[in-house]
Formats: C-alpha cells, structure tokens, sequence
C-alpha cells in the first residue's frame, strides 16, 4: 500500500509544527523548511485544520499549530484524514472469513498501518530524531519559533 503525496506533506508538516508546539508557525515559514509549496501548504492545513489536527489562527501573531501536544498524535489520525475511506477489499470482515485472498489482503493492511497506529508525532519530530542519532539537529528544527 503507498500514501499518496499529500499525505506525506501532511506527515512532514505536522511532524515540523510539532517541534514547535505550542507555539503557531507560519505557513510561509512551512513552506521554506519543508520544502512543499506555499499553496500546497495551505491547501494541506486547511485539509488538517477541518480534520480537528491543527489549528490555524489569522493574523500578525497568528499561524498553524498542533492542538494538543505531539505525543499525544498518532501518526495514523493523519493518513485517516487524507487517504480514501473506501477501500477495495473489505478488510474488516476478512478475519470473519475462511477466504484466503481476503485475509491475506486484511494482513498486508494491518501491517502496514500497524507502525503507523504506533508512532507519534513525538517519535518523528526532526529534533528528536537528531537527539537520538547523536546529531546536530536538522537545518529546518533550527528557526526559532
């Protein structure tokens, strides 16, 4: 199974905004550190922001920010905001069925989601990571908030 791009924006944009929680960040900064077009930034925070991920606040002072702290954000609630709903198989029925081709299709799902339902925001924050790797942290975690 792959996520499609946007959804890897909203990963990479929430993972940036968590490491400056609670503190509002600018779209346009956003964009310069990730990388992702302003547009394409705007577009996924407000997809983010109906989703009850993140919180956008106009104005001088205002910018993008998580609404509760990055550990408690699973990865997961992310890529159920932005991948269809409906998949081909119905996967959660297949545990209820002696069909092979169904369970292993419910397995490939479960495996993929799985690192997903166990990872937080937290977990992949670009300063922590670079805490755990021993390493100067990333250019992008560097810009004060």
């Amino acid at each position: 199974m792959w996520l499609n791009q946007r959804t890897v924006d909203a990963i990479r944009l929430m993972a940036e905004l968590s490491a400056r929680w609670p503190h509002a960040v600018k779209a346009a900064e956003l964009a310069a550190i990730t990388g992702i077009t302003f547009l394409n930034v705007q577009k996924t925070a407000h997809a983010l922001s109906r989703a009850g991920l993140l919180e956008a606040e106009r104005g001088r002072y205002g910018g993008l920010r998580l609404v509760r702290a990055a550990d408690e954000m699973k990865v997961a609630e992310i890529v159920r905001a932005f991948e269809p709903a409906d998949c081909p198989v119905n996967f959660l029925d297949a545990d209820q069925t002696r069909d092979p081709v169904s369970t292993l299709m419910f397995r490939a799902h479960r495996g993929f989601f799985q690192p997903l339902e166990e990872t937080t925001l937290a977990d992949i924050e670009p300063r922590a990571i670079a805490r755990k790797d021993g390493q100067a942290a990333p250019r992008s975690s560097r810009i004060s908030a």
